[in-house]
């Protein structure tokens, strides 16, 4: 009988549909717009099986190991920075290539986050990319917004004119001239951040190229 076929279509569908809105609302609030670990979901008041019930359903997804995410959130360069963070842990900063993406001093896109950490620091991740700093210098031209940080626009053009070993010098002069083009910042800033790291010497011969 058709019309019977069609409710029971109909029931399925409307029984499918409220599981899956139930499902969305077992997700508290403060945990669908950013990553989040295992801790952080039972702070919110899930439970690990209700955890499961979220996974099970597709609502999120283990994006990395002992991180989750909403399945809906948009890859933006913030939550891919607080994902990598988060998978790492502090003290972490976005820094060099991802850096000089986010502030578009670069055609380069990076297929992993990189991220300065203390030299003792060992993370195996496909996504993620480490410096491992002997002196990171946490307090000279860096940014915390929260759930990450990030190398300001100064000490991102410096670091990429002197780390050489892991980047190459033009993309460093290639952003310092779209950063002073753009007036994103200017030489003496950039001459200053480079003082107060003590490279100098190394950073102003590529400035004074410039004039």
């Amino acid at each position: 009988n058709r019309g019977v076929s069609k409710l029971f279509i109909y029931s399925d569908t409307k029984s499918i549909m409220c599981h899956s809105i139930k499902m969305i609302a077992i997700l508290p609030y403060q945990l669908r717009k950013a990553p989040f670990t295992f801790k952080e979901a039972i702070a919110a008041g899930l439970t690990q099986y209700r955890l499961r019930l979220l996974l099970n359903s597709g609502e999120i997804e283990r994006v990395e190991r002992g991180l989750y995410a909403a399945a809906y959130q948009e890859p933006s360069d913030e939550t891919l920075f607080i994902r990598a963070t988060k998978r790492v842990g502090a003290p972490a900063v976005v820094c060099l290539l991802s850096a000089l993406s986010h502030y578009e001093l670069t055609d380069a896109i990076p297929k992993q986050v990189w991220l300065m950490v203390p030299k003792e620091k060992r993370v195996k991740s496909t996504s993620i990319k480490l410096y491992r700093a002997r002196d990171p210098m946490w307090r000279v031209g860096v940014i915390s917004h929260g759930s990450y940080s990030i190398t300001t626009i100064e000490r991102t053009i410096v670091d990429a004119l002197t780390l050489k070993a892991l980047i190459s010098p033009r993309m460093g002069i290639d952003a310092l001239k779209s950063a002073i083009a753009t007036k994103k910042t200017t030489a003496t800033k950039v001459l200053h951040l480079a003082s107060a790291m003590g490279v100098h010497h190394r950073v102003f011969p590529y400035v004074e190229a410039l004039s």
